[in-house]
């Protein structure tokens, strides 16, 4: 195709290529125009096989030198900034250089560094009406299972112990 002649697009084709100019992600540009991601890329083979290339980057700047696009600065130019004729000029401000309440509070709740988000440490179980008795059985548990282990161990040392001296303990039938 000539560089002169502008190929003829689908109305979709043309949102898609417009958004690949500005360098929007294909799921982003599939939210965007309703569609499936996988149909975003259908659209994308198709312009690639219209424009004859393989890569986005020369899809852009071929789409872009036959004029079907129009031509803008590139993505990575364009500010997100409101131009300063843009933003609202309320006429009932103080003099410059003074704060207001109004123009801190927000940034004072919204501030995420300023929200407690503290580990849960405790389980939900034991947190609420009877976190205490809760606690307490876990504790009890907690307590007679040592003191259990430790008996075991130490009857079980004793035994081999024993059974290694060669010594042992006759305990009398009753009559």
């Amino acid at each position: 195709m000539p560089a002169s002649q502008s190929p003829r697009l689908t109305e979709k084709q043309r949102a898609v290529l417009e958004r690949l100019d500005r360098r929007v992600p294909i799921k982003v540009i599939a939210a965007e125009l309703g569609v499936s991601e996988s149909r975003v890329n259908q659209h994308i083979r198709a312009l690639k096989d219209i424009y004859a290339v393989e890569s986005l980057g020369e899809l852009v700047e071929r789409a872009r030198s036959t004029g079907a696009q129009p031509s803008r600065k590139p993505a990575y130019r364009n500010s997100h900034l409101p131009e300063p004729a843009d933003l609202p000029q309320p006429e009932d401000r103080v003099a410059p250089g003074e704060f207001v309440l109004a123009d801190v509070a927000p940034l004072a709740i919204e501030a995420p560094w300023s929200v407690q988000h503290e580990p849960r440490v405790v389980p939900g179980v034991l947190n609420g009406e009877n976190a205490v008795l809760f606690r307490l059985a876990v504790i009890t548990g907690l307590t007679v299972g040592i003191v259990a282990v430790v008996l075991l161990v130490m009857t079980a040392a004793l035994t081999v112990s024993e059974a290694l001296a060669g010594t042992e303990v006759v305990v009398p039938e009753a009559p």
